[in-house]
């Protein structure tokens, strides 16, 4: 039974350790992500005149939600979204203990990212493909729900940008269809 116990206060520290820094993803199982950090993703390509209106509408979504249950199946894929270089890619994601992977277009090019354990991969840092030849990987980690997140990507041409996934997350957006 001290056993038991031992290794249930692991757990719950590596866990706890886990989870504990809000301010950096990287290695991380699941973050504390806030409605207004969702938003501003959300809204960054948005023109300068339309910002507040944007996060003020997104924040309306999230403070006033509207639950659509979905089949249990459908828990772990939803709408996806990068902003790279002003532009945003919308798409779908789906997700497995071991394996992951996004499709994400913005009407002239498409970005494909996955990772599979079963195959060598040791983290879950998706490499990328675009149709254009660049190259890159994303890293992505859940919220505390478990069914939508944030993350950066990172392109072989330098380019940078912020990911945001997940139905909840993406509610009321283009993303979401």
């Amino acid at each position: 039974m001290k056993n038991v116990a031992i290794f249930a206060s692991l757990g719950v520290a590596l866990t706890a350790g886990c989870a504990s820094n809000p301010d950096t993803q990287e290695g991380q199982l699941f973050t504390w992500v806030s409605s207004i950090e969702y938003a501003e993703r959300i809204c960054k390509t948005v023109e300068l005149d339309d910002y507040a209106t944007c996060v003020n509408r997104m924040l309306a979504v999230y403070q006033d939600p509207n639950p659509i249950e979905f089949p249990p199946e459908q828990g772990t894929s939803g709408p996806f979204m990068a902003t790279l270089n002003g532009q945003n890619y919308y798409g779908w994601y789906r997700s497995q203990p071991f394996k992951a992977d996004f499709r994400a277009s913005n009407g002239r090019t498409t970005c494909r990212g996955g990772y599979n354990a079963f195959v060598g991969d040791t983290a879950a840092i998706f490499d990328v493909r675009c149709d254009d030849g660049r190259t890159g990987t994303a890293d992505m980690v859940l919220d505390e729900s478990g069914r939508n997140g944030i993350g950066t990507i990172t392109l072989s041409d330098g380019r940078t940008g912020d990911l945001v996934f997940g139905r909840d997350a993406l509610q009321g957006t283009p993303a979401a269809g």
